[in-house]
C-alpha cells in the first residue's frame, strides 16, 4: 500500500476552543476484503503539544454513530485527557465525519469495510502521518473500543495502555439483532430504492433512531424518565440519524457488526487477546443491554493486564458518555486518571 502524506486545512466551522480539523490522505488504501480505495482521506485533529521525547500522544476513538468530537468534554487542561501533559489525537473514523465515507459520491459502491481497516487508517496516520513511534495511550467509546483493542492485538509494540469504555471482542447476538431491525426499517422506506436512492431516505432514518433508543439504555433508566423527557429523547435519536446520509450509517453499523478480534486468528479468541501486551483498563455499564458486560469480562480474563470496573449507572451503553459532573463522569475520570497516572 502506497501511502503519502499530504496534510490540508479544512475550513473550520467549529467552535474557536477545537482544534483545527486537518486531513491525511492515504493512496492506494487496501481493505480487508481486497478491495481498492485510490485515496482515502482521515479526517482528525490534535490537542495540546507533542513532547520533546515524543512519548506523550494519546489516541481516542468515538462510537459507531460518532465523530472525532466526541470526546471533546474530557479534553483540555486539567480535564481527564490533559492536554498540559498530553497530546491528544481524534479521529473521524472511515465511513462518517469529514473522513471519506459512501456520502462522498460511491455510496453502495462504497468498500464493506472493517474495524481493523479503521485501526489500519489510524496507524498510518499516527505512524506515517505523524511519525510516532509509541502512543501513552489507545482509548475507545463502543465501537471504538473495539478498534482500540484491534490497536492492542495487532500493535502491542506501540501501544503503552489501553482505555476500552463498554467494549466487547466480538458483535454478539443481541446487537447484531439491533443492527439488523435498524437496517431493516431503512429498508422500508421507499426512498431507499436499494441504497441507491436520489432521496436521502429520512423517515426510515429517523425509525431507526427511535428503534435504537431503547437499546441505549437501561429499563429502569426508562422507568423513571417522565414522559415529556422520554417523548424528547426518542425526538433527539430521531434527528440524530436523519442527519446520516442512509449508506454511511447503514455501512457504519455494518462494520460494527461484523466486529471479531478472533477472525485473524482461527476464532480463537483467546490467541488473539493474549497479543495484547499493554495494561488495559476495562470499563462496561453494570446496565448496558446493546453489548452487555460479558465481552468486557472476557477481555479482562483474556488479557495479561487487565484492570476491571463496572460504571454503576442505569444509563446503559450511554454511561461511557456522561455529562461532565455526573457520577457516571466522575467514576471514568477517577479510573482514566488512575491508569495514566502509571503510564509514563
Amino acid at each position: 500500500m502506497r501511502v503519502l502524506l499530504a496534510f490540508a486545512l479544512v475550513v473550520a466551522v467549529a467552535a474557536a476552543a477545537r482544534a483545527e480539523p486537518q486531513i491525511f490522505n492515504i493512496y492506494d488504501f487496501a481493505f480487508e476484503d481486497g478491495s481498492v480505495l485510490p485515496e482515502l482521506r482521515v479526517a482528525y485533529e490534535t490537542h495540546g503539544k507533542l513532547g520533546a521525547g515524543r512519548d506523550n500522544a494519546i489516541l481516542l476513538l468515538h462510537g459507531t454513530s460518532g465523530n472525532r468530537h466526541s470526546f471533546d468534554a474530557m479534553i483540555g487542561p486539567g480535564k481527564t485527557f490533559d492536554t498540559d501533559k498530553n497530546f491528544v489525537i481524534t479521529v473521524d473514523a472511515i465511513g462518517g465525519g469529514d473522513s471519506s465515507s459512501p456520502k462522498d459520491g460511491l455510496g453502495q459502491d462504497f468498500p464493506r469495510y472493517t474495524i481493523r481497516d479503521m485501526m489500519a487508517a489510524q496507524h498510518a496516520l499516527v505512524t506515517r502521518g505523524l511519525e510516532l513511534t509509541t502512543l501513552r495511550a489507545v482509548g475507545g467509546s463502543s465501537m471504538g473500543s473495539f478498534a482500540a483493542l484491534e490497536w492492542g492485538i495487532h500493535h502491542p509494540e506501540l501501544v503503552r495502555s489501553l482505555i476500552l469504555l463498554v467494549p466487547s471482542p466480538r458483535a454478539e447476538a443481541n446487537f447484531q439483532l439491533t443492527v439488523d431491525l435498524m437496517t431493516s426499517v431503512i429498508a422500508l422506506d421507499p426512498d431507499w430504492q436499494g441504497g441507491r436512492y436520489a432521496r436521502n431516505p429520512v423517515e426510515g432514518l429517523r425509525l431507526a433512531g427511535m428503534v435504537y433508543l431503547p437499546w441505549t439504555v437501561s429499563a429502569a433508566y426508562l422507568d423513571r424518565l417522565p414522559a415529556a423527557q422520554l417523548a424528547k429523547e426518542i425526538e433527539d435519536s430521531a434527528r440524530a440519524f436523519a442527519n446520516w446520509d442512509a449508506n454511511s450509517l447503514v455501512l457504519r453499523y455494518a462494520a460494527s457488526r461484523a466486529h471479531d478480534v478472533s477472525g485473524p486468528f482461527g476464532g480463537d479468541l483467546g490467541t488473539a487477546l493474549a497479543q495484547v501486551t499493554a495494561p488495559t483498563l476495562v470499563l462496561p455499564s453494570a446496565s448496558d443491554r446493546l453489548l452487555g458486560v460479558d465481552g468486557a469480562r472476557r477481555i479482562r480474563d483474556g488479557v495479561k493486564q487487565a484492570s476491571y470496573a463496572e460504571i454503576p449507572s442505569d444509563l446503559g451503553h450511554r454511561a461511557a458518555r456522561p455529562a461532565p459532573g455526573t457520577p457516571e463522569g466522575e467514576f471514568i475520570d477517577r479510573e482514566i486518571r488512575a491508569l495514566l497516572a502509571k503510564i509514563e
